[in-house]
């Protein structure tokens, strides 16, 4: 676990320990918070009838138009964005596929 020193901003660091403690703090709540993604992608689950409910490619593409223009918004590659929340988003799918065949009485 990293442990959470203080928040600075990059212009506040003085040297490169600070840099690093700082990244690893950013990384350790985007960890985090992908932990509480996946939590409600299995509550999702409850909610759904069908295989294609549980891919929704609709909202999926969506989602990752979506995503790109927040990317842009901080400056970021909209092309680097979609390709890690696509990866994502698709172990995500498969993982919510999973759980809600795992719930579903009536398949074999």
């Amino acid at each position: 676990m990293v442990q959470k020193i203080c928040e600075k901003k990059a212009t506040q660091c003085m040297d490169m320990s600070e840099i690093r403690t700082e990244i690893d703090r950013i990384d350790h709540e985007v960890i985090s918070l992908l932990g509480e993604r996946y939590e409600f992608v299995k509550a999702a689950s409850q909610f759904k009838k069908s295989p294609d409910q549980v891919k929704a490619q609709s909202r999926f593409d969506t989602m990752l138009k979506e995503r790109r223009t927040w990317a842009e918004e901080q400056g970021l590659s909209s092309d680097l964005i979609e390709k890690i929340y696509r990866d994502l988003v698709n172990w995500f799918i498969a993982e919510e596929m999973k759980h809600w065949e795992e719930t579903q009485p009536d398949l074999p």
